[in-house]
């Protein structure tokens, strides 16, 4: 539903957001390893995060990425909407351009409900709820697993 630079764009938002109380100021290279992206694919989906202000970006020797406290109420939907716009959530889901109500594809009255569910998620949702989750160790936001 949405794209992978959108999917990356929320991971590293929330790994931002989960440093937020340390004041420290994160470099690209950290938040790629993180959220496992290629350094300049996550530049770039930072620098779009940076102009919708969901992050914030700070340059010079003491740069980096970080997250003011406002930003931390934005809904994932924010993100979703940087990325990708908001018509991910009203896209017919086998991609036809007609798809309605009055003109609906196969799935269309099924997956509806769920697409609007979905949404309804992403704007109830906040980064700083999802990184406080993060911190405490609760969620990952990479594939690699640790075994003890």
């Amino acid at each position: 539903m949405v794209s992978k630079s959108c999917k990356y764009a929320i991971r590293a938002a929330v790994f931002i957001a989960s440093r937020s109380n340390t004041n420290e100021k994160i470099g690209v290279k950290e938040i790629a390893a993180e959220i496992e992206a290629p350094a300049a694919f996550t530049a770039k989906i930072l620098r779009t995060l940076n102009k919708y202000k969901i992050v914030t970006s700070l340059k010079g020797p003491y740069g980096g990425f970080y997250c003011e406290k406002y930003q931390l109420d934005l809904a994932v939907a924010e993100i979703v909407n940087a990325m990708d716009g908001l018509a991910v959530f009203k896209e017919c889901v086998m991609g036809l351009h007609q798809c309605s109500d009055a003109h609906p594809c196969p799935m269309h009255h099924k997956y509806a409900a769920t697409r609007n569910e979905l949404m309804k998620t992403f704007k109830e949702t906040s980064v700083g709820s999802l990184a406080a989750e993060l911190s405490k160790g609760f969620v990952f936001v990479k594939n690699e697993i640790f075994e003890n």
